[in-house]
């Protein structure tokens, strides 16, 4: 039977009590995550002088799945200081780049120098997407590096629109990364443009030591740079002790934008020279053959060379070209090289996993790298063949000048100048003595400058530096 009596309280619970209950609840949490985040905030503004220690008020654990903490990107966690190692082999070494294109030359350069890190005494790991990348693991699991997945986007983030999703995504990262620095004392943070968010908040949020490695200048980077990048390189700024770029005008970017000059520095990338020793063969009068290690994109240089190679080749028959690596090019340079009848001198091959590379670059006698591609930085490949021997012919774009000395380990070209290619190459032709330097004096530079021993070092020193501000 109906009660009007009733029915009036029920209506009155469900529109004004609930809604208040809600509201107030609400309100006390957002005040709680307000004061633990603004202790966050506070401790992003200390000076690098004072040891970096946060403590997170215990009402903010039972909110760790929180659709407010989700929507924000960030999550509450207990902040732990960390005890700095008294010795260098002491000192475990978390890597972590968030991004993802597959495999690129980041995961190589991580892999060279986690290997010579090992080597040195220190302990280091690698977390990442393993999506589309498992030679990385691989690789790592044959030198005793482990390598650890990071969440991926799953169904419950794919059904959810596309933002509120990256934040639940952004979450377990941060969680993921959270578990991991318990147990290792500096974050070496892997970052492609202005990335790596859940990395920051995850060492603040832990209280370890963060080391930056950037793979794309600023200038690169600024058409995709929003707001969360914004506030990403605001935080980095001010959580990480050494903010690295290769070569020194890409520090200049870091320093017109803040980031202090004791802060900066320059560590270029690097060779690992137990993978890459020997040296390659020389050739005989009038053979030469260029080898040019590079993914298959807009940019690299494929065609360019592969047009100077049709000029050269009916005045040097003796001239060949070898091509290591894949990507969605690949179909072109092919059609390329059936179109110029270069089938006979050129050797497409295609895939091969970097631990054949060096046999395969040994064979050459000149590495090549005709790039213009915007995201080019500090090429592995160039070092690589200049670490067996093989003198480099670059362009001047980005940090290749700093890695070829021209006229000494090598020729540095002006992009896309055919020309200027072709001249290169028929000096290698022509001047068997020229060649015969270079040679030595590319392995010597490499040797002095860019093996992962030598840059291991510098990196060692800046975690050592970082720890002892703990």
């Amino acid at each position: 039977m109906f009660n009007s009596v009733r029915f009036v309280r029920s209506v009155l619970f469900l529109t004004a009590i609930v809604p208040g209950l809600v509201l107030c609840w609400t309100w006390l949490a957002i005040g709680t995550v307000a004061g633990d985040l603004a202790v966050l905030f506070k401790t992003l503004q200390i000076e690098f002088s004072q040891p970096l220690v946060v403590v997170a008020a215990d009402s903010l654990s039972d909110l760790l799945e929180s659709p407010l903490l989700a929507s924000v990107g960030l999550t509450s966690l207990p902040l732990a200081r960390v005890t700095p190692p008294e010795q260098r082999s002491d000192v475990r070494v978390l890597h972590y780049m968030g991004t993802n294109f597959g495999m690129t030359g980041v995961e190589t350069f991580i892999l060279q120098l986690t290997a010579a890190q090992k080597r040195g005494g220190l302990t280091p790991s690698i977390v990442m997407d393993l999506d589309n990348r498992q030679d990385v693991r691989l690789i790592g699991n044959d030198r005793g590096i482990a390598v650890h997945d990071l969440p991926s986007r799953g169904a419950a983030e794919s059904r959810l629109p596309r933002k509120l999703g990256t934040a639940m995504l952004r979450v377990r990262r941060v969680q993921a990364l959270r578990r991991l620095l318990k147990t290792n004392d500096i974050l070496h943070i892997q970052a492609v443009g202005i990335s790596c968010l859940d990395g920051f908040v995850a060492a603040a949020l832990t209280g370890v030591p963060v080391v930056v490695t950037h793979h794309g200048t600023l200038s690169w980077f600024a058409p995709q740079r929003d707001r969360l990048a914004d506030i990403t390189f605001w935080i980095e700024k001010r959580l990480a002790s050494t903010i690295a770029m290769p070569y020194a005008a890409a520090v200049a970017e870091l320093t017109d934008e803040g980031v202090r000059a004791d802060q900066s520095k320059v560590i270029p990338f690097c060779v690992d020279e137990q993978a890459f020793s020997g040296v390659s063969v020389q050739p005989r009068d009038g053979e030469l053959t260029l080898v040019l290690v590079a993914r298959m994109v807009e940019g690299k240089g494929h065609i360019d060379l592969l047009r100077a190679l049709s000029r050269l080749s009916p005045r040097h028959p003796g001239l060949r070209a070898v091509f290591l690596g894949d990507g969605p090019m690949r179909g072109s340079v092919e059609a390329e090289i059936d179109r110029l009848g270069l089938r006979q001198i050129v050797d497409c091959k295609g895939k091969v996993d970097h631990r054949d590379v060096p046999a395969a670059m040994r064979s050459a006698h000149v590495v090549v790298l005709p790039t213009y591609e915007t995201g080019e930085m500090f090429p592995l490949c160039l070092l690589e063949g200049m670490a067996l021997g093989l003198p480099a012919i670059g362009t001047r774009w980005s940090g290749i000048p700093d890695i070829i000395e021209d006229g000494v380990t090598g020729i540095v070209v002006e992009p896309r100048d055919e020309a200027s290619l072709i001249a290169a190459i028929e000096r290698f032709l022509a001047e068997p003595s020229f060649l015969a330097q270079a040679r030595e004096a590319a392995r010597v530079r490499v040797r002095n400058r860019f093996t992962a021993s030598v840059v291991a070092e510098s990196y060692t020193q800046a975690y050592l530096a970082a720890l002892s501000r703990v």
